[in-house]
């Protein structure tokens, strides 16, 4: 199988009449508000959303494989991986070509910068990196004011 293209957005969908496919609201950057202040630098921050990762590949004639393993990391500015999903995609192997969706419910942050979402592919027991999907993710705080009286 070769992989083609990653895109992260909101939201997918494949209308069944033509098999196309349309890509709603993609993800390259990200502006988080928070309210009141941070206590510590670096601290992790789970954002409740909902993010699909659309991947589309092509599958060579000869592929004899029935299944694709693919591993999805979640890496902030400092190169730490704040979260990784692994999923096993059953193939049908009449098909020349096919798009995976994968739903990701929630991401972390820890700071203000350039996020990556690397696609990785399992091939021969090891996983080799595919795509990294840099996503701009820019955290400010939201200080209520205090009243003097």
């Amino acid at each position: 199988m070769q992989h083609i293209w990653s895109v992260l957005c909101q939201k997918s969908s494949i209308d069944f009449e033509t098999n196309l496919v349309s890509l709603f609201e993609c993800i390259e950057e990200v502006n988080l508000v928070f309210n009141g202040t941070r206590s510590a630098n670096d601290e992790k921050v789970t954002v409740p959303t909902e993010w699909q990762l659309v991947n589309y590949w092509t599958i060579d004639e000869n592929e004899k494989e029935d299944f694709l393993d693919l591993k999805v990391e979640f890496f902030d500015p400092n190169e730490i991986c704040l979260n990784s999903y692994e999923n096993r995609i059953n193939i049908n192997k009449k098909l020349k070509r096919f798009r995976g969706r994968m739903t990701i419910n929630g991401f972390q942050v820890t700071k203000s910068g350039r996020y990556y979402c690397k696609v990785s592919q399992k091939i021969n027991g090891e996983y080799l990196l595919l795509s990294e999907l840099p996503i701009d993710i820019n955290i400010s705080f939201n200080i209520p004011s205090q009243s003097i009286n």
